[in-house]
This record gives C-alpha cells, structure tokens and sequence, in this order.
C-alpha cells in the first residue's frame, strides 16, 4: 500500500506527491514519527509542524476522496 506523508505546518500544506509502499499502516505510522522528529531537529522554521499521512485508494493514484490512514503525528 502506498502512503504519502505531507507537512503542515503555518505557513501550509507541502504535499508529498511521491510516497513510500509500505506494508502496513503501523509501518507508515513510524516513518511518519521518524520524519516529525527529524523535522523537530531542524530548528524554528519546522517547530510547529507535522506529519500527515494519508493512503492512496488504490495503487499509483492520489485523489480528493483518500481517506487519510492517521489524522497526524505531532513534529514538535
């Protein structure tokens, strides 16, 4: 299954328009918190950040009605 991770934070949304397949939602969920927590590290710019994960409908295809997997995983 194949899971895209956006950032939000104040200034937005930053879609992420590639993902990752993984093979669970539990597996998605701790790239999700490895990410934030990367992010957490970088400083101002990102501490009001995070994670949101969604997963695609069906393989290859990203679309309006995807249901989210998590609502999010806090950044910082």
């Amino acid at each position: 299954m194949r899971y895209f991770f956006h950032i939000v934070d104040r200034y937005g949304l930053f879609p992420d328009w590639i993902g990752c397949e993984y093979a669970d939602q539990d597996a998605a969920l701790e790239h999700a918190r490895r990410l934030a927590a990367e992010l957490a590290k970088t400083g101002e710019f990102f501490r009001s950040s995070f994670v949101f994960v969604a997963r695609a409908s069906a393989p290859g295809s990203l679309s309006r009605s995807d249901q989210p997997a998590a609502t999010q995983v806090a950044g910082a």
